[in-house]
Order: C-alpha cells, then sequence, then structure tokens
C-alpha cells in the first residue's frame, strides 16, 4: 500500500465516479493489510469519495460512537454485497469538504494503518479509529490566525521544505514534508527523517520533544535541524516564502497538494497582512540524532510510560553539529 499517493488514489475515485443503474454505491479493491481488506469507494448520488475499511466477522461498532470529523463523515456500510461478512468502516467526504485534504488524509490513514498492520499484537480497528479521531481534531479547528510560535514553526518547516526542492529531487520534495500528517519528524527523506526546531528567542535554544518517537524512531539517519531567526527588515516573511514556494509547485503541477498542506497547517490566505514579519537566518545547524544525543528512548523507559513530551536545551549539548548543506548531502542528494 505503501506505493499509493494521492494523485492515484484521485484516479481511483474519478473512475468510480459514472454512476450504473441507481446505485447507492461503487467500489474498487485497493489492498489488504493484515486482516483488513481497503476499498475506495464513491457515495452516490452527490458522488462523495470515499475510503473503506473493512474488518473479517461481525464487530460491536457502535455507529453512535464512531468519530466525526469536519469535511468528512465516518459510518458503517452494510447491506452490500461486496462487504457481506464484514464489519466496513467508511470515510466519506461531505460536499463541502475539500478534496486535496480528503485525500492527503485518506493516504496517511492508511500509512497508520499499514503500520498497525506490522505489529501482530496490535488492535487494527482501534488503529484505524484512532488515526481518524486525530485527524478529526486536526480538522475541527477553528480558523484562527497562527499564533507568533506557530508561525516561527511553519516558516522553519517551509525554508527546509526550500531547500530540499532546490536540490535534484525539485517539486518532489513536497512528498518528503510530513509535519502536516502528524507525522513523528516533520520530513521524511528517503530513510531518514529531519526534525526542524526554529526560534527567534534570545537566550538558550529551548526545543519542544513532542513524543518519544520523535528522536527515537525507526528511521535512520534522524537529524534535528535547529534555526534561530532574528528580525531583519531585509528578510523574508511567511508570507514571501509561501509565495515563493507556490510559484514552485505551480511550475510542477502540484500546487493543489501544497494549498492543501498549508491549510491543515492553519495556513489561510485571509490571515496573510498579519504574517508580514520579516526575519533572516542568525544561525542554523544539524545534529545527528544518534548515540550520546540526550534524549528518551523507548527502550530506556518503563514500559507503564506510554508517552511524554519534554524541552531540550539545545545550547546545551555537548555532540557536534553539521551544516544543513552537509545535512542534505547524507540523504545523497544534491
Amino acid at each position: 500500500m505503501s506505493g499509493w499517493t494521492e494523485e492515484g488514489l484521485v484516479r481511483a475515485w474519478r473512475a468510480l465516479s459514472l454512476r450504473e443503474a441507481g446505485e447507492d454505491w461503487r467500489f474498487v479493491h485497493l489492498t489488504g493489510m493484515g486482516a483488513a481488506s481497503v476499498e475506495a469507494g464513491c457515495h452516490f448520488p452527490l458522488v462523495r469519495e470515499a475510503l473503506i475499511v473493512s474488518f473479517p466477522g461481525s464487530c460491536p461498532v457502535d455507529s453512535a460512537r464512531l468519530p466525526e470529523g469536519k469535511g468528512f463523515d465516518v459510518s458503517r456500510i452494510e447491506g452490500q454485497a461486496v462487504l457481506a461478512g464484514k464489519t466496513a468502516i467508511a470515510l466519506v467526504r461531505r460536499p463541502e469538504g475539500s478534496r486535496e485534504i480528503f485525500a492527503i488524509m485518506v493516504v496517511d490513514i492508511l500509512k497508520s494503518l499499514e503500520a498497525a498492520a506490522d505489529k501482530a499484537n496490535r488492535d487494527m480497528m482501534e488503529a484505524f479509529l484512532k488515526r481518524v479521531r486525530e485527524w478529526q481534531a486536526f480538522m475541527a479547528r477553528t480558523h484562527r490566525p497562527l499564533s507568533p510560535d506557530a508561525q516561527i514553526g511553519l516558516l522553519g518547516e517551509l525554508l527546509m521544505l526550500k531547500l530540499l526542492v532546490d536540490t535534484s529531487v525539485g517539486a518532489g520534495a513536497l512528498d518528503y514534508w510530513r509535519g502536516p500528517l502528524r507525522s513523528a519528524q516533520d520530513f521524511h527523506v528517503r530513510a531518514g527523517a529531519i526534525e526542524v526546531k526554529s526560534t527567534v528567542r534570545t537566550g538558550s535554544f529551548l526545543a519542544r520533544i513532542n513524543s518519544i518517537e520523535q528522536l527515537d524512531g525507526d528511521r535512520v539517519p534522524i537529524f534535528l535541524c535547529a534555526f534561530r531567526f532574528e528580525e531583519n527588515a531585509d528578510g523574508i516573511s511567511l508570507v514571501s516564502l509561501t509565495s515563493e514556494l507556490r510559484e514552485k509547485f505551480v511550475l510542477a503541477g502540484v500546487q493543489r497538494a501544497f494549498e492543501a498542506l498549508l491549510m491543515v497547517m492553519g495556513f489561510l490566505d485571509e490571515h496573510a497582512t498579519l504574517y508580514g514579519r520579516t526575519l533572516s537566518m542568525k544561525d542554523a545547524r544539524a545534529l545527528r540524532v544518534e548515540g550520546d544525543m540526550p534524549r528518551l528512548m523507548r527502550a530506556a523507559l518503563p514500559a507503564a510510560i506510554r508517552s511524554a513530551a519534554y524541552v531540550l536545551d539545545l545550547d546545551a549539548l555537548e555532540i557536534p553539529s553539521i551544516g544543513i548543506p552537509e545535512m542534505i548531502n547524507e540523504f545523497g542528494l544534491e
């Protein structure tokens, strides 16, 4: 399943959109994941795209307690011959929901389901519904302007995205940006990962590590990239950097996917006048997450500790750092 993309799903949904003989649903099988079966679907008469994940047998699922998500519905499907003998749960785009964001969400949920299938002791239905609930919370956020800290965080991620786009991979770097999708790290670059932390504060660089997995994942190598910005009238703003990236992605034909990721991050053009603060880079460095790098590690924690967040003083670390170009070269990008 990991080879599927948003574009691949859109093609599947487009093929299903031609209604025949007054049917309510059309389906096409995508893949199996462990005991689960995955179908793309289209619900009529409104031609709403859907993802259907079905599990063997009849499981006691209370439809009234299924997650409710802004932009998409979650419901059980019953009475369909192709799903007979299974517990089928559908995610269905609402008419007002963004097709681009829905496709991105579906791919992310399937990747989470795939990861759960690789763990024999994991309840796949619970893993599936947990990820759906996370997207529900993510998409139900109010459309308030980004906080100053959130603006700096997004500026750092977009700057790293630009640096990756400027390599030989080009606009394909957009697929590396996983921060909007609640991945453990902001970027998954080939087999490795990059977590970006940004600040404009003076004094110690205090980086909030949001989970144990952020600096203790399965990907190799993992780098913690630290950007320190300072006020500068000749610097860049969140608006100008976004505009520059938009131009690049328009030329590459992937602007819609970029816009969807921006929306998920909470960047809306209606707030653009608030994002004109100009900053320049004061310092940029990358720390390899390995060996003596201070961090919480799952293997060293008691099993009773299920999750944790903590603050790391990056200026107090007694480990060597490297430059951003050198870090990018570590991933085989030029």
